[in-house]
């Protein structure tokens, strides 16, 4: 990948991702029952280390050679350093593969590398990706859900949509995992899905819209008309801001 994520990206990324990670885990554990996890797009393994807080001890997170090991979510031994634009195999299986809000940082021609990389590890697949106009530090790739969903369609894997409705009203999850996170699982997947997750499978060829309510879409129309390098910008001047609240409370503690 050309761009390098700077660890205050990360600073930034992770205060949001630790309190939605919380939230989603609780709500999908029941239905999942997960006892091993790999993390697609991981960063610092925030996530990962939030499945491992819950109970799933055999994690993997998987980013570029640019992420600081010093400052790892997870140990070391959990952490892969990798290129998600080239095949992946790890030579297993999980019982959940994720990858939340990562796809939109590759380019278009590796969308479905990394879908590929996803279901050679598990039969159930957590997965977001920003949609158009949704902006971000170097997103080059926002691409509507149902583009995501015939990518894995290829692969039988169908959509469940129970994350978004479980999560909409839940403040404390960033937008985007609220907004954007889709189950994904094959027949195998499929098989000791609770009633309540198989009654959200999309069927009949029903394409997945794009979540959240009137300001969200009034949100993504307006950023769809800047340049991406200002869309890029405005990104990191915010999360600088918020990287540096963050720091400062958690020095204050």
């Amino acid at each position: 990948m050309a761009h390098i994520y700077s660890n205050q990206f990360f600073d930034y990324i992770d205060a949001g991702a630790r309190r939605s990670a919380r939230a989603m885990i609780a709500v999908m554990q029941p239905h999942l029952g997960a006892r091993s996890l790999l993390d697609l797009g991981s960063g610092r393994g925030v996530w990962a280390g939030e499945w491992r807080a819950s109970g799933v001890d055999d994690v993997m997170a998987v980013d570029g050679d640019y992420v600081d090991r010093d400052r790892l979510a997870v140990p070391r031994d959990r952490f892969c350093a990798a290129d998600l634009t080239q095949p992946l195999d790890l030579g297993r299986r999980f019982d959940l593969a994720q990858s939340l809000e990562v796809g939109e940082h590759l380019p278009a021609a590796a969308s479905a590398q990394l879908v590929e990389s996803l279901v050679r590890h598990s039969d159930r697949v957590l997965f977001s990706a920003a949609v158009p106009g949704q902006g971000g530090e170097f997103h080059i790739n926002e691409q509507p859900l149902a583009f995501w969903q015939d990518l894995f369609a290829a692969h039988g894997y169908g959509a469940f949509d129970c994350v978004r409705p479980a999560l909409r009203d839940r403040a404390e999850v960033e937008k985007w995992y609220r907004f954007n996170t889709v189950l994904y699982a094959n027949d195998a997947g499929r098989a000791g899905l609770p009633p309540e997750v198989l009654a959200r499978e999309l069927k009949d060829g029903a394409r997945l819209q794009t979540g959240g309510g009137a300001s969200w879409r009034l949100r993504l129309a307006v950023v769809s008309l800047l340049p991406r390098g200002a869309v890029t910008r405005i990104a990191q001047v915010r999360a600088g801001v918020i990287a540096r609240r963050a720091r400062a409370r958690a020095r204050q503690v």
